[in-house]
């Protein structure tokens, strides 16, 4: 007779200590589903919630990091020198690297501006209270005299959006499409190409096509025409204010402005998205530094005695004009920002950081981070449990079976076979208990994980968020945050306990380990001895 033989008739001829065991392993299994389906649940609704957000990483100032830096300093001359070396800022060619990594799909590093319609050209209109009261209206204010002076005052008719890298993350996305015309390259980036694109809307308005040139200000022609103007008495000319530009592109948008769109009275010409031109930075900051040399010309002139103005490294230039608040980065997969700022934050300069706009997705994922450690403490717990009493429980009946230990290895009956024996009727049992256990676990965890996330989420204190001042649906043009904003809804909504074929796996390899573990260990105790000791023991 085989140990395969031997091992089902022990079973069945014990069958008292076979229930017991197969009981123990039902509970042990039940334990284990649970615990394993909702630590499942709780990792699968993160990754769900964060595959729906947009994969973005900001490369901005660590303004934390030099805080800490300058409250560290004692000596008043070393903060002078600090901020006499210029505060930290976004440099583009230290983004230019980020960009080549091959999860990268584009990057925004914008400049915006203000600009002003030339005469003859329009915008699109919205009809509202702004327009009525407050375009081409006169601005006015108290001189140093105390008298009421006005001048001509315009409203911006455009918005700028002008990016460093030859493509934008609203392209990448789809919230913007090019319906006719090219986007512009890195070779127009370089040259300073005087180039735009346009709105769809924007361009019917004026009908304006792919090729014609456009004439835009980037100031008010009233006051830089007018001599008792600031901007007139700097020199500035209409060269200087002017910039034709050739229109490559033309877009569409799915930002559209309506009278039911908050704020909608109070949005201004240049805030309508229908509004906004696109072009490269180097272009529009290149022409902008004509301005800024002449103004710093002017000053010069008005107070020479100014150390600023005495220091030729203050001269405006590209270098020290070309300014970025923070540069955003677009990633191919979510799953990836959590590496790709591992990967890069150690090699960028001091006070610069990577941030992977993680707070409130950690926020509200706190209480899924808290179950899904506490189900695998369960499991883990329960494990090292069973693997004790299952071994005790084993060494117990191994003790009484000694004898039949000693004649199988008399008559010459291999140790491993002998324990392979012991192995499968334990197993045997373990496997109907915990086969037993995936149908009640299955109806168990649904019900556990319901009860505990709703306790997590109260406890912790989540769901009760601030007030939202701003209507869902408020447009800004000023708005470089990319990310994308989560609810405790859409988490809550992706957690759902269920036993899936993986975990049913697990069970069945946790069950066939603790069965290893607990026959192997007391059978060794055992298998050390010779037979004919064990024998005479028996006598």
């Amino acid at each position: 007779m085989n140990f395969l033989q031997r091992a089902i008739k022990n079973v069945t001829r014990k069958l008292s200590k076979s229930v017991l065991l197969l009981l123990t392993f039902f509970v042990i299994g039940n334990f284990v589903i649970v615990g394993l389906g909702v630590s499942q649940a709780s990792e699968n609704a993160k990754t769900m919630t964060r595959q729906k957000m947009r994969a973005v990483v900001t490369y901005e100032v660590d303004y934390d990091a030099i805080n800490e830096y300058i409250n560290s300093l004692t000596d008043q001359d070393a903060i002078d020198e600090f901020y006499s070396n210029g505060y930290p800022s976004i440099k583009i060619s230290d983004v230019r690297p980020l960009l080549e990594d091959e999860r990268v799909l584009t990057a925004n590093a914008l400049v915006h501006s203000q600009l002003y319609a030339a005469s003859g050209n329009d915008f699109v209109h919205l009809g509202n209270q702004v327009e009525e009261e407050f375009v081409n209206n006169e601005m006015c204010y108290i001189d140093a005299d105390g008298n009421e002076v006005c001048e001509p005052y315009s409203q911006p008719s455009y918005f700028l959006k002008a990016n460093y890298f030859p493509n934008m993350i609203e392209f990448q996305d789809g919230s913007y499409k090019v319906v006719d015309g090219r986007f512009y390259t890195q070779e127009d980036i370089d040259n300073n190409a005087n180039v735009v694109l346009v709105s769809q809307a924007l361009a019917d308005v004026n009908g304006w096509q792919v090729g014609d040139v456009i004439d835009v200000f980037t100031l008010d022609p009233l006051s830089y025409n007018d001599p008792s103007s600031y901007m007139y008495g700097i020199g500035l000319t209409e060269e200087d204010v002017k910039m034709s530009l050739e229109i490559i592109g033309i877009y569409t948008h799915n930002q559209a402005i309506t009278p039911s769109s908050d704020n909608f009275d109070w949005t201004y010409p240049y805030e309508n998205p229908d509004n906004m031109l696109l072009m490269p930075a180097t272009s529009y900051m290149n022409f902008s530094l004509a301005q800024a040399q002449k103004s710093y010309d002017y000053y010069a002139q008005q107070y020479p005695d100014d150390p600023y103005y005495s220091d030729p490294a203050n001269y405006p230039s590209i270098e020290n004009t070309s300014y970025i608040s923070n540069a955003t980065i677009l990633l191919s997969d979510p799953l990836d920002v959590d590496g790709y700022v591992a990967d890069y934050s150690g090699d960028i300069p001091e006070f610069m950081m990577i941030n992977a706009n993680n707070e409130e997705f950690e926020r509200l994922s706190k209480p899924l981070d808290t179950i899904g450690l506490f189900a695998n403490f369960i499991v883990w717990l329960v494990v090292i449990n069973a693997v004790v009493i299952i071994t005790l429980v084993t060494a117990l009946t191994l003790k009484t079976r000694e004898y039949e230990i000693g004649v199988l290895l008399s008559i010459g009956a291999n140790k491993l076979k002998i324990i392979g024996q012991f192995f499968v009727e334990l197993a045997i049992v373990a496997v109907i208990g915990f086969t037993l256990s995936i149908f009640s676990g299955s109806l168990i965890a649904g019900k556990v994980g319901e009860v505990v996330l709703d306790y997590q989420i109260t406890e912790s204190g989540v769901d009760q968020e601030s007030d939202d001042f701003i209507g869902n649906d408020y447009i800004s043009i000023w708005d470089n945050d990319y990310t994308t904003d989560i609810t405790l809804d859409d988490l809550v909504g992706e957690y759902n306990v269920s036993i899936s074929p993986l975990i049913i796996a697990e069970i069945y390899i946790v069950g066939l380990g603790i069965v290893l573990v607990s026959t192997f260990i007391p059978s060794m105790m055992i298998m050390r001895f010779n037979p004919k000791k064990i024998l005479m023991n028996q006598n």
